[in-house]
């Protein structure tokens, strides 16, 4: 099995459904697939790609301000990020929704029907659902991607089992799912034999004569105990040369990629059902059992069997809420992952840099967080610039880049207006949001936060206590960071204890590896000023006890901003753990002001 074949599989791609189209010129669509349209046929998959393929006549396909692409005859349009885009017969025209001209049959195809009076078009469009959280293969890929499916046999193949796929949705998803993975399949083959030889992406380390060898081996012999001196003999290469290379290419250490490919297997392994804890553990190398749970419970947040049983839950449940990830573009053009859980009234929670919002869900820090936020409602969180699954070097880092960063998120979701949640630092861009747009801010949480950086804030003593951790993470930024990870948990959460204590030691390491200038910017950043223009209902929490954020600093920001709520929790952790008295007293009320009327914010006089 070649590589993208072998990652494809792991992604485990199924359920499409495919729609039956014919427009006749003029026309100009609006089209984005989202969990809604999933929810009837099958659970919200955690990826979606998109796709067009044009059987007759021309589309042009546009997403954002691109240059739109033409597509036509035997051409297949992907959208690997299921990115929100038009489809066109002409520039200049107003669009209207897919959905406005979107009929189902007797026979159970969905249907696409416009006429008018120029030229027609024909095809079919889908899209293909993943169970992988966080391919590394879809994020490197191309927004758009356009294949031309040869002429003869295989693109009458091709059409004619569109045809057939389009009236398979009731009886046949795995049919569909079959044949617009071949398709797919081919088409990433394609772009990856076509790269420029001075490629140097992720994406390009598949064709690299001693990376993809490399990358096949760890694929292929993941049970074995592949070290990088093992792997560069492999390979021909000096130990030095070929884990820089590795790394570059690939974005993770050879060691590192390796232990995440061996969980992925475990995982589908796992999905499976077939086999034990203790089976698949011997099947992907480990000698114990106890190891392998340990490693699972870093990778995915909670031990194997809790992670079983919830796939499985949530399989039998069928609509039960999924999370759903996608991307969008911030105003400089950085790539921004975000995952949409559950359905109802939106809440928006600006990204924190130790959020993995791939991983958070089941984890001991976020999992009762989301349970309680998106519990009737549909939440929305994204991954830092730089971290997760956003573009990992970004060129900017500023204030405004992070502000920019949640207003492409909350645009791409879509919603005119919603609560926002903003815990830690990211009470930050929740605050300067809120005051920029307060008309599309119903209500206001802010956990954990503060208006003004420690620099601008502090006393003498605060100064010197942070500028010393800073310090520190300097020194242990390039040797032992479990030493500095110790010691900021410590700091972050005192009461952790078991997989917290894991959690902290594998997302902890995330901000050392962040750019030093965001830490400028949380040092010096000032928005006092902005408090009184936030017109939302604001609920004000913090832990007395916060070694990380002194608690005046939530009484500067409710008494900042007119007529906000402050709820003292009896608590030393910045954040909450879901096991403490703290999270027993907020919880509910976090809930009744969530789900509290649409009224408008009391005023103080």
């Amino acid at each position: 099995m070649d590589l993208v074949q072998d990652i494809l599989s792991s992604m485990r791609l199924s359920g499409a459904v495919v729609f039956d189209v014919e427009l006749v010129a003029p026309w100009c669509l609006y089209s984005h697939y989202g969990p809604e349209d999933c929810a009837r046929f099958f659970p919200v998959p955690a990826q979606l790609i998109a796709y067009h393929y044009v059987a007759e006549g021309q589309v042009w396909v546009q997403i954002g301000e691109e240059a739109p692409v033409l597509a036509r005859g035997g051409d297949l349009v992907l959208l690997p990020r299921n990115d929100k885009h038009l489809l066109f017969s002409e520039p200049g025209l107003t669009p209207q929704p897919m959905e406005d001209v979107t009929v189902d049959d007797a026979s159970g195809r969905v249907r696409v029907r416009q006429q008018g009076e120029g030229t027609r078009l024909k095809m079919y469009c889908g899209y293909l659902g993943s169970t992988a959280a966080e391919p590394a293969l879809i994020q490197n890929l191309p927004p758009l991607m356009k294949v031309h499916v040869e002429e003869g046999e295989r693109q009458q193949w091709t059409a004619s089992s569109l045809q057939l796929a389009s009236g398979a949705l009731a009886g046949e998803p795995e049919t569909v799912a079959r044949m617009t993975e071949l398709l797919f399949t081919e088409a990433v083959r394609r772009y990856v034999a076509e790269l420029p030889d001075e490629d140097s992406s992720w994406i390009a380390g598949l064709r690299d004569p001693a990376i993809g060898r490399a990358l096949r081996l760890i694929h292929e012999r993941f049970a074995e105990p592949l070290d990088v001196n093992s792997l560069a003999r492999e390979v021909g290469m000096s130990r030095s040369a070929f884990a820089e290379r590795f790394t570059a290419l690939v974005g993770d250490p050879p060691a590192r990629y390796h232990a995440k490919w061996r969980m992925k297997i475990a995982a589908n392994m796992l999905r499976d059902g077939r086999q034990t804890s203790g089976v698949v553990a011997f099947e992907v190398g480990f000698s114990s059992e106890a190891a392998f749970v340990r490693a699972f419970r870093r990778e995915f947040g909670e031990p194997p069997a809790s992670w079983r049983r919830r796939q499985a839950k949530a399989a039998q449940q069928g609509s039960s809420p999924q999370e759903g990830f996608a991307d969008c573009l911030s105003a400089d053009g950085t790539r921004i992952a975000y995952a949409m859980l559950g359905t109802g009234a939106p809440v928006l929670q600006p990204a924190i840099w130790f959020h993995h919002i791939a991983k958070d869900r089941g984890s001991a820090a976020w999992a009762h967080w989301t349970h309680a936020a998106a519990d009737g409602r549909r939440l929305i969180r994204s991954d830092l610039r730089g971290l997760g699954g956003s573009e990992p070097h970004p060129t900017r880092w500023t204030f405004d880049a992070l502000l920019e960063d949640f207003e492409a998120v909350a645009d791409a979701c879509g919603d005119e207006s919603f609560d926002l949640l903003g815990v830690s630092h990211a009470a930050l861009v929740a605050i300067a949001y809120a005051a920029r747009q307060p008309h599309r801010v119903r209500r206001l949480v802010i956990y954990g936060g503060y208006a003004a950086g420690f620099a601008v804030r502090g006393g003498v003593d605060e100064i010197r206590r942070r500028e010393s951790l800073l310090e520190m993470g300097r020194i242990y930024r390039d040797g032992d960071r479990t030493v500095f990870g110790r010691m900021l948990g410590a700091l972050y959460w005192p009461g952790a204890r078991g997989e917290m204590i894991d959690w902290c030691n594998d997302r902890l390491g995330a901000i050392m590896s962040l750019d030093e200038a965001l830490q400028d910017v949380f040092r010096a950043i000032d928005l006092r000023d902005r408090l009184a223009l936030i017109e939302a209902p604001t609920l004000v929490a913090h832990s007395r006890g916060d070694r990380i954020i002194p608690f005046a600093c939530a009484e500067d920001v409710a008494a900042g901003i007119r007529g906000a709520e402050l709820m003292p929790i009896d608590s030393e952790n910045h954040v909450l753990l879901g096991d403490e008295p703290g999270w027993t007293a907020f919880e509910p009320r976090l809930r009744r002001f969530l789900a509290s009327p649409d009224l408008p914010n009391v005023r103080a006089a």
